[in-house]
């Protein structure tokens, strides 16, 4: 196992959920039993963050482009405040279309970079015109840089990563499948990814940023759900993807109203309706309505994602920039609708209308006319309600980032997600609750080679209580690159410790 040693004084890393485990209070204060728990701290600071940006290829180009042109707010968020130097990167990209198994040919058939495979892209790296971006590798699956300096590619990297991910067109599968193409791109074997799966580093931040304006349709990419169904042709082909997987008020949406297929129009609160969890057995016949949910549970596709790292919930963030309301008074007051649309196949003179799930959110520049009408302009810069998405990120906890793909700028999103990278990655600063509690013991965490970890028996003290030459940690209020009023953590005296190792503070 490969060792090292710390220098004398060296900055920690605390996850976000590190400081959210221990309530404070100095003397007068009364500890928050709420705040009560355990929190780890990462005794090596390697700065490693690898990415994978999942961009929805069905249609999304001028979303896309908010994200790139505010992509530099999150390069600049990432660097070192002390000295302008980046975390050593790795930037991946995949899209959302696996395809429908060779279902619905006219509206999602062979299509991709995988051989114009029924299938779609399965999750693989991709990086469009890698020439003409600057990539200066022919077989990179991602950039890479170490530090500020660039090892696979030339120019600026927000200039690099704009052209990449706006090269992935508009022509992707209708039925996305955003979640599962993180899961085929860094878990799943036998498909021929399993090169890329070493792009992630064992001590890295892993980061997943998917930007969409459809909710995740994850069910097996051949599942009978997307077989061709003549009675389904009075509603949109992709509405499927929301009554078979949607609940409002705890009731299925196969139920009528809406029915599947879907029959009569429908309306409840958004606050009322929620991703079905309830996925069916393998092997069910999933191309008639069924009690259960043809889509794989979001909380399987969570721990499927976590089961890459040691320690999850440190080294996971997940962001989302997706369908959702732009603030939470929206929210009190959207709405979960279904009703006709114009049919965007104006050779069905049968159904001149069809049924179709509504937005949850317009952007503010492109607001409908009515709030009763269809609007196809104002529904170019919607998005619908991210339901599965929504739950998804909920499983990562205080590392899970939810952002509305309908703000005007993505100034204020992708720097938040810049911020909270460098959090992961940098020194970590406290606030003052948990550094006045003075109810928290701290051990080491040596890794398991069998996994886990093996806690040492000998507390870690604060360097206040212990002799000079005893291993301590020290809380110094109000250092760079700490904000008024938090604690940068330090060590003295570490001894060497195996890569991976980490500091567990226990709190009552």
């Amino acid at each position: 196992m490969k060792r090292f040693a710390l220098l004398p004084i060296v900055a920690l890393v605390v996850s976000a959920a590190a400081w959210t485990g221990c309530g404070g209070g100095s003397a007068g204060h009364t500890p928050d039993a709420s705040l009560s728990g355990t929190f780890k701290i990462a005794l090596t600071n390697s700065r490693q963050l690898d990415m994978v940006f999942m961009i929805d290829n069905s249609g999304m180009a001028p979303k896309v482009d908010k994200m790139n042109a505010q992509f530099p707010k999150m390069i600049a968020a990432l660097r070192d405040p002390s000295d302008g130097t980046l975390p050593d990167l790795r930037i991946a990209f995949i899209d959302s279309d696996l395809g429908s198994g060779g279902g619905l040919l006219g509206y999602c058939g062979p299509s991709g970079s995988n051989g114009n495979s029924i299938y779609g892209d399965l999750g693989k790296f991709q990086m469009p015109n890698r020439q003409t971006c600057g990539v200066t590798s022919p077989d990179a699956l991602y950039l890479e840089t170490r530090g500020n300096t660039a090892l696979n590619f030339i120019g600026d990297i927000n200039t690099v990563f704009a052209c990449l991910s706006g090269g992935f067109g508009t022509s992707g599968c209708g039925y996305e499948h955003q979640l599962q193409a993180f899961e085929f791109a860094l878990v799943a074997g036998g498909i021929g990814n399993e090169a890329q799966h070493a792009m992630i580093r064992p001590n890295a931040l892993l980061a997943l940023v998917f930007i969409t304006d459809e909710d995740d349709c994850s069910a097996a990419p051949n599942d009978g759900m997307f077989d061709v169904n003549p009675g389904l042709l009075g509603e949109s082909a992709s509405l499927r993807c929301a009554t078979r997987a949607h609940q409002c008020n705890g009731v299925n949406l196969t139920i009528a109203p809406p029915g599947y297929p879907t029959t009569t129009a429908f309306t409840a609160p958004l606050t009322a309706c929620a991703a079905r969890t309830d996925s069916c057995p393998i092997g069910s016949d999933t191309s008639v309505p069924t009690g259960c949910s043809p889509l794989k549970d979001t909380k399987d596709l969570a721990n499927e994602i976590k089961g890459i790292k040691a320690d999850p919930d440190n080294q996971i963030v997940v962001a989302g920039i997706f369908g959702w309301p732009l603030s939470d008074a929206d929210m009190a007051t959207a709405t979960y609708k279904i009703a006709p649309v114009p049919n965007p196949n104006p050779a069905d003179t049968e159904h001149p209308t069809v049924f179709d799930l509504w937005p949850a959110c317009y952007e503010p520049n492109h607001l409908p006319k009515t709030n009763t009408d269809f609007d196809g302009s104002a529904w170019g810069w919607a998005a619908m309600p991210g339901l599965r998405l929504s739950a998804f990120v909920d499983e990562f906890g205080p590392n899970g980032l939810k952002f509305s793909i309908c703000e005007t700028d993505f100034t204020n999103t992708m720097g938040q997600i810049g911020a909270k990278l460098a959090k992961q990655v940098s020194p970590r600063c406290l606030p003052a609750n948990f550094a006045e509690n003075k109810s928290c013991t701290a051990h080491t965490l040596l890794p398991n080679p069998e996994g886990g970890f093996i806690v040492q028996a000998d507390a870690v003290p604060s360097c206040e209580a212990s002799p000079s030459t005893a291993s301590c940690y020290t809380l110094v209020p109000d250092a760079a690159p700490c904000a008024t009023g938090e604690y940068l953590v330090q060590t003295a005296n570490a001894p060497a410790l195996p890569s991976g190792s980490m500091l567990e503070f226990t709190c009552r």
